[in-house]
């Protein structure tokens, strides 16, 4: 049985590697390379090990370019898979292999179809894992093959759940793969009335407004930790990501929503919220350039814009602006 497979995230990467533990026939692979991986979670290079263990490699970065489908078409496989894509594949890719086309999610299918599924798990969701499915023209609708699933745990980080999501990818293999070495395909179809769906995330989501809980503040913190781009705040003229925090429950404690009231032996640094306290355990300082500053954060700082006092700010400098012309 002919395999190709497309992507080029984590998950994919992982998936290729059981497709060449189980000795599975992989004709080709499809390596998505956008032109800057930078808002791209958990990219990882296919090639290298494509090549490795012989196998024809083609770059893309539109799933459905006519030199993509022609590929394909030379390859004749009987199956693709495509793993950490989020592009949707159209009718003229789904028909090419007799066998139908394999796709993955990573939540408790049919619950939290479509966009950034690992930020969407830690900030709604209780249950998440991985799915393989016969993709369909809907958003990840198609009938199941397997599906391994575990808990969202209170203290899961993006990349904890990213790590999770590679383990049940793994045990999810080792079960479909022998059977489906034996040209055995058995699928259940997804229950639609429990069926829900996740928009796209962008970088911005993950600014931090700090008179939001402290409770869902540490929530979005974790869900845009890494390996996404991390949530942020601002300090001045600078651009603070915080990619770990703690809730604080004991201190008594209250201040401006936003300033940092305490710094502790670690160099973390107490903050106030609009309901509770919040630990900043790591974070990093950036220009606007976003390069990484050798600056540390201190007791006293506001963290965060205030809408009064910039166009305040603005104005001053406006009229100043103004004198000099």
């Amino acid at each position: 049985m002919k395999i190709v497979l497309a992507g080029a995230v984590s998950s994919t990467l992982t998936t290729l590697k059981k497709l060449i533990e189980h000795k599975m026939e992989v004709v080709g692979v499809l390596g998505y390379e956008p032109e800057s991986t930078r808002n791209v979670s958990g990219y990882s290079l296919l090639q290298p090990i494509a090549r490795a263990n012989n196998i024809a490699y083609m770059p893309f970065s539109k799933i459905n370019d006519a030199k993509v489908v022609q590929q394909l078409k030379n390859w004749q496989p009987d199956i693709i898979f495509i793993v950490g894509l989020s592009q949707l594949v159209k009718d003229e890719i789904l028909s090419i292999p007799p066998k139908g086309i394999i796709g993955f999610h990573p939540t408790a299918l049919p619950k939290g179809r479509g966009r950034a599924p690992i930020a969407w798990a830690v900030l709604k969701e209780k249950l998440v894992g991985a799915n393989f499915f016969i993709m369909d023209s809907g958003v990840d609708s198609g009938d199941i093959l397997v599906q391994e699933l575990f808990p969202v745990e209170d203290n899961d980080y993006a990349e904890d759940i990213e790590i999770k999501i590679l383990k049940a990818i793994e045990i999810a293999l080792d079960k479909l793969l022998p059977t489906l070495k034996k040209g055995i395909i058995k699928a259940q179809t997804q229950n639609e009335d429990e069926a829900s769906y996740y928009g796209r995330r962008t970088p911005n989501d993950g600014c931090i407004n700090w008179h939001n809980t402290a409770k869902n503040i540490q929530k979005l913190i974790r869900a845009s930790s890494r390996p996404h781009p991390g949530a942020f705040t601002f300090n001045g003229d600078t651009k603070v990501i915080i990619w770990k925090a703690e809730i604080e429950k004991t201190i008594n404690y209250t201040g401006v929503v936003g300033r940092i009231l305490k710094q502790n032996d670690k160099g973390h640094l107490l903050v106030q919220t609009g309901d509770g306290l919040l630990w900043i355990t790591e974070y990093e300082v950036i220009d606007f350039d976003e390069n990484i500053l050798d600056k540390s954060l201190k007791v006293g700082q506001m963290l965060g814009y205030y809408s009064d006092l910039e166009i305040y700010k603005l104005k001053k400098e406006i009229k100043k602006l103004k004198k000099l012309l």
